[in-house]
């Protein structure tokens, strides 16, 4: 079953928050110093009558209010052949994805075949400062998702697996740039639905 569906069937509601309120757009653009850009405005999991709980995802562990709403902690999985190219496999959650692209993620592994546990640090790290600088804020107003990464090399010596979690790091970012978040969709526009259905 499609997972919006799934939420919907449970009695949720899936709307962005520009849907909810049409001026979330406007107040985000203004805040941003009147330069217009594309807000990132996802799909989320609303009760049917009330403003909570907002979340943007429909896989979750212990999210009681969530599992009212169809939200799971059943994992979506797929089996496949791993070729013998294939020399690292990564699990990372949105909290790093959200920020660094596969190919910078794969980079840092590659930098630290050797040593997998620097690899998952050096991942963590690299995602802590790119959502600074993509929040544009401070350490004490920093306002980031979960890090949480697992890399394991195939076909190294021991050790060959290691993970790793948002510890912050010490050292600020040095680079003062905005780069614009590389969030993936977890649930379809009701819109899109309605055009399948």
């Amino acid at each position: 079953m499609d997972e919006a569906a799934r939420c919907i069937k449970s009695g949720a509601r899936i709307l962005s928050f520009g849907q909810i309120d049409p001026n979330y757009a406007k107040v985000n653009n203004d805040t941003a110093g009147g330069i217009e850009e594309e807000v990132e405005d996802p799909p989320r999991i609303w009760a049917k009558t009330g403003l909570y709980p907002g979340t943007a995802f429909t896989r979750s562990i212990g999210d009681s209010i969530a599992e009212k709403l169809g939200v799971c902690a059943e994992p979506e999985m797929l089996t496949l052949k791993v070729s013998p190219a294939v020399k690292v496999v990564v699990l990372a959650s949105d909290g790093v994805y959200d920020v660094l692209e596969n190919q910078d993620v794969i980079d840092l592994c590659h930098r630290h075949r050797h040593d997998p546990d620097k690899a998952c640090r050096s991942i963590i790290e690299k995602s802590h400062e790119e959502w600074l600088l993509n929040e544009d804020c401070t350490e004490a107003s920093a306002s980031y998702d979960d890090m949480t990464v697992i890399c394991v090399f195939i076909g190294a010596e021991l050790p060959v697996a290691a993970a790793a979690t948002g510890d912050a790091p010490q050292e600020p970012p040095q680079r003062p740039h905005h780069r614009k978040r590389v969030r993936q969709k977890t649930l379809r526009h009701l819109e899109e639905m309605a055009e399948e259905g």
